[in-house]
């Protein structure tokens, strides 16, 4: 089975970052994402999570300059807790998300999301 792809222009930014912002302006960084999140799901018909639903998730962030690990993985909160609100995936447990963060170099910055259920 392919897996659900969704992609996006625009950054994660790294969790020292998002650590020294004001609390509205991550909720505004939330919205984007669930923005984001949601207009994807409608262009590519991907249908919501349903109750108890298991994923696995990679999120891949092409960026000009490789993040640490521990930062990269911090910074994917917000997209997280977005992909809950739309629904994407059912919650962000271990039980219910097998989560996968990688990273790549690249001249502009995106990001994917591949969604794959886990039987």
């Amino acid at each position: 089975m392919n897996p659900d792809v969704l992609v996006m222009n625009n950054k994660i930014e790294s969790r020292n970052i998002l650590d020294r912002q004001h609390w509205a302006v991550k909720r505004k960084s939330k919205q984007i994402w669930a923005l984001f999140v949601r207009n994807q799901m409608k262009l590519n018909k991907i249908k919501k999570a349903e109750t108890g639903e298991k994923f696995k998730l990679t999120i891949i962030s092409y960026r000009k300059k490789l993040l640490d690990y521990d930062n990269l993985v911090g910074g994917v909160k917000g997209l997280l807790d977005a992909c809950i609100d739309e629904e994407l995936i059912w919650e962000d447990s271990p039980k219910y998300l097998d989560l996968v963060v990688e990273q790549y170099t690249s001249k502009k910055y995106e990001t994917i999301i591949l969604r794959k259920p886990i039987k």
